[in-house]
């Protein structure tokens, strides 16, 4: 207690000394909570985009052999596996936001000018629109979202849409700051309002069925919205001439139930000699995107991160140095007075942890400064796969303020400990008689 109070004490009355250690921790503090607080915001962006608009929730659950995944195409849920599910998630509503049924469905489109290929889904709509909530229950750019429409009407991703023809009225930007879209009908054109879908049934059979293209949207990603179609669930079984599903999606009422839920229900199938699996959405190959890009993110911001902590700790360990080389006599006298080094050492290294602090509130209040005009400019730009532009904006997160704060006192301490180390290994006369 007492090296700490000396060590508050020597860190004011030696503020000049100081002033370049702390400037070194500002900075530093500002530069790591910039990055990484716009790093979690754009890593937030991809968790909404599959987790809620692509609707992907919490959990999946789809045909398993032998308790492991198969070709997820090849994935069909049976009526009497279906009422199973329906039946345990019932039993366990406890844990169960919402969930919705999904067939994927691929072949070709054709209005009569155009041709192509197109692959997606047909699902609940009304409760993959609560599976949306609460960012992105409207997800069409033009147009209405289906569960507003027919069933006859279909979703074109929007590149596969300017294939055909199809383009909104006027160009805007639709992203909030906080995701999702305004829900406002926003008006499209087709060069012809019809398609004519084409698919190839498991028994071999060739089907078609016309349909309405009620709305442009996608998932938001680019390459996949040049070939992606959503549609009802009822539509998607007539064009398959099935009543089979590919798989079901579920949102937890609590995320950190995924593991009982996971158990519960994979218990369950197994006892009812069922192969049928739940797994977290990130494991299913649809995910592989999701994945690749995160792992990126990390990488990037786990590089970027060392690159700043490297230069601010040098910064410092320098500032470090210079004071306490200029204070030596300060040193030699603590000593002659009866000093032992490991004490002197201890009152440096406190106030490094002081400097540390004091540095982390200017860094935090210039952080905060900075974060909150930024989020003001507007600056729109496209983040990574995703093919909507998007405003730039640098999270507020509490606890990189603190991983902040922990890691620049941490090596300003350091920085003083060795400081420290190496004056006191200096006889007590060159102390006293250095200048």
């Amino acid at each position: 207690m007492k090296s700490f109070k000396m060590g508050v004490r020597n860190t004011l009355n030696n503020w000049r000394h100081s002033l370049g250690s702390m400037l070194s921790v500002a900075i530093g503090f500002a530069a790591l909570t910039l990055f990484n607080g716009y790093i979690s915001v754009v890593q937030d962006m991809y968790e909404d985009n599959y987790r809620q608009r692509s609707m992907f929730g919490d959990v999946m659950i789809e045909k398993s052999r032998n308790g492991k995944a198969i070709d997820f195409e090849d994935s069909r849920i049976n009526e009497k596996e279906q009422q199973f599910i329906e039946n345990f998630i019932t039993e366990n509503r406890s844990l169960v936001d919402q969930h919705a049924r999904f067939l994927i469905v691929s072949g070709f489109a054709n209005n009569g000018k155009s041709s192509a290929i197109y692959w997606g889904f047909g699902y609940d709509l009304e409760k993959g629109r609560q599976l949306r909530d609460p960012t992105w229950p409207w997800n069409s750019k033009a147009g209405k979202p289906l569960d507003l429409q027919s069933e006859d009407a279909v979703m074109l991703g929007e590149d596969i849409g300017d294939t055909f023809g199809c383009v909104p009225e006027r160009n805007e930007r639709l992203l909030t700051k906080v995701g999702g879209y305004t829900a406002v009908e926003r008006p499209f054109r087709c060069e012809r309002p019809n398609l004519q879908l084409t698919v190839t049934t498991d028994s071999g059979q060739v089907n078609a069925m016309a349909v309405t293209i009620g709305a442009l949207g996608g998932v938001g990603l680019r390459g996949i919205d040049s070939w992606y179609l959503m549609m009802s669930l009822p539509k998607a079984q007539a064009l398959h001439d099935t009543r089979d599903i590919s798989h079901i999606r579920l949102r937890l009422k609590d995320k950190k139930m995924f593991g009982t839920f996971v158990e519960r229900f994979n218990s369950a199938a197994s006892s009812a000699q069922l192969e049928l699996r739940a797994f977290d959405w990130r494991e299913h190959i649809l995910a592989r995107v999701y994945k690749r890009t995160m792992s990126l993110f990390l990488i990037f911001r786990d590089l970027v991160s060392a690159v700043i902590l490297t230069i601010s700790g040098m910064s410092v360990l320098n500032a470090m140095v210079k004071s306490v080389n200029e204070r030596q006599r300060e040193i030699g006298t603590l000593r002659s007075l009866g000093f032992r080094g490991s004490r002197i050492i201890s009152i440096f290294t406190t106030e490094g942890v002081v400097i540390g602090l004091f540095g982390s509130a200017v860094g935090g209040a210039l952080s905060v400064v900075a974060s909150l005009f930024l989020n003001r400019v507007e600056f729109i730009y496209y983040a990574g796969f995703l093919s909507d532009p998007v405003p730039f904006v640098i999270g507020l997160v509490p606890r990189l303020y603190l991983y902040s704060l922990f890691i620049l006192c941490s090596i300003a301490a350091i920085a003083s400990f060795f400081a420290a180390r190496r004056a006191v290994k200096i006889s007590i006369p060159a102390l006293l008689s250095s200048t």
